[in-house]
C-alpha cells in the first residue's frame, strides 16, 4: 500500500497545511535546503511527501500521519479525497485493506482521523466514513470474502472509534449545570432483538456533540423502557434504532406501544431510524408525540433535532419522512 510514498509530490500551501505553518516557511526550508523540493515545467514548486514528513520530524512537528508509517502517502490520499471531493472510496478500500491484513488499530485510527477533520462535517463522516464502510463489510461478509470474526472486529473498532469521537472524551470533566438553561434531554437506544447497537451508538454521539445530554441506554432495549426512562429524565426526544432485520411491522409495533405509555404531562418527540428510508412518518396517524420522524439521511435526522429546539408556537405536530 505504500506504493505511492517515493512519488507523491505535494504543493508548498499543501506542506504548510499538513505541519501547521505558514507557506512563506515552507518557502524558506526550502530555500535554505531543509526541504527538497522540485520545479514543475511551469516554474511550481513540488515537495515529495516523505521529505515533508522528514523535515516535521526534524523540527518536532507532529502531523496527523504521524501513526501510519510508512503508509503516509496512502493516507494523505484518502484524507484529501474526502475533504476535497467528499469520496470516501479510497477511504474505504484502505481501511478494509487493514482490516484484512490483520491491522484493525490502523483502520481505527484511519477512521478517527477523519473524523476529526475540521473540513468534514460530521453527518458526512456518519453516513458515508461509518454507515456506508459498514455496509461495504457487509457485503464482503456475505461474498465470502471476509470472515464473521473480521465482520465482528470491524464492528467492535467502529464503535471504539464513536466512542473516541464523543465530546470530552479525552479530557472528561464532572458534569456541572451552568448558569444558563441547561441542555436538551433525549434517551437513545437500539430496538429489542437488536443486538448491533452501531447506529444508535452513532446518533448519541451526533446528539451529544450537538449539545444534548443523551441518557443511552445501548442494544436489546425493550420499548416500553425508552418511555420509562423518558419520563424519569424529562427527556424531550427519543431516538430508537432498528437493525436491517427488522420490518414495518417492528417499527409500527414501538409506535403504538411508546404511544400507550405516552403521558401529555411529559411530552417528547420520536426519531426511529433503519431500513425504512422509503416508509413516511405520516403513514403512522394519529400519533400525541410533539414530532415523529423517520429521517432519510443522517443529515435529516439532524437538521429535525435542531428544529425541536426552535421555538415553535404552532401546536401541530411535525413529522418528517
Amino acid at each position: 500500500m505504500s506504493e505511492h510514498v517515493n512519488r507523491l509530490r505535494l504543493t508548498s500551501s499543501r506542506v504548510a497545511d499538513l505541519l501547521g505553518v505558514h507557506a512563506s516557511t515552507v518557502k524558506r526550508w526550502c530555500d535554505d535546503g531543509t526541504l527538497q523540493s522540485e520545479r514543475t515545467e511551469g516554474g511550481h514548486r513540488r515537495i515529495p511527501l516523505a521529505d515533508a514528513m522528514e523535515a516535521a520530524r526534524a523540527q518536532d512537528i507532529s502531523t496527523y500521519l504521524d501513526p501510519f508509517h510508512p503508509w503516509e502517502a496512502n493516507v494523505w490520499l484518502a484524507v484529501t479525497d474526502v475533504e476535497e471531493r467528499q469520496s470516501f472510496d479510497r477511504l474505504h478500500n484502505l481501511a478494509l485493506g487493514w482490516l484484512t491484513g490483520g491491522n484493525p488499530e490502523l483502520m481505527g485510527r484511519l477512521l478517527f482521523v477523519v473524523g476529526t477533520r475540521p473540513d468534514v462535517p460530521f453527518t458526512l463522516f456518519l453516513e458515508e466514513g461509518i454507515r456506508a464502510f459498514m455496509a461495504r463489510v457487509g457485503d464482503e461478509w456475505q461474498s465470502g470474502r471476509l470472515g464473521v470474526g473480521e465482520e465482528h472486529m470491524a464492528s467492535q473498532v467502529v464503535m471504539e472509534v464513536l466512542l473516541r469521537l464523543r465530546p470530552g472524551w479525552d479530557n472528561p470533566r464532572p458534569i456541572q449545570e451552568g448558569p444558563g438553561d441547561p441542555p436538551p434531554v433525549a434517551v437513545v437506544g437500539a430496538i429489542e432483538g437488536d443486538h448491533h447497537h452501531l447506529g444508535a451508538q452513532a446518533v448519541r454521539v451526533l446528539l451529544e456533540r450537538d449539545g444534548w445530554r443523551v441518557y443511552y441506554l445501548g442494544a436489546d432495549v425493550p420499548v416500553e423502557e425508552f418511555g420509562e426512562i423518558q419520563r424519569a429524565q424529562g427527556a424531550t426526544l427519543v431516538c430508537i434504532s432498528f437493525s436491517p432485520k427488522n420490518t414495518i411491522p417492528d417499527l409500527q409495533r414501538a409506535v403504538r406501544v411508546l404511544s400507550e405509555f405516552y403521558r401529555p404531562e411529559y411530552p417528547y418527540a420520536l426519531g426511529l431510524g433503519g431500513s425504512f428510508k422509503e416508509f413516511a412518518s405520516d403513514r403512522i396517524p394519529g400519533t400525541p408525540f410533539e414530532s415523529l420522524a423517520i429521517p432519510r439521511s443522517t443529515e435529516d435526522f439532524l437538521d429535525w433535532a435542531r428544529s425541536l429546539l426552535d421555538e415553535d408556537d404552532s401546536a401541530t405536530p411535525r413529522r418528517v419522512a
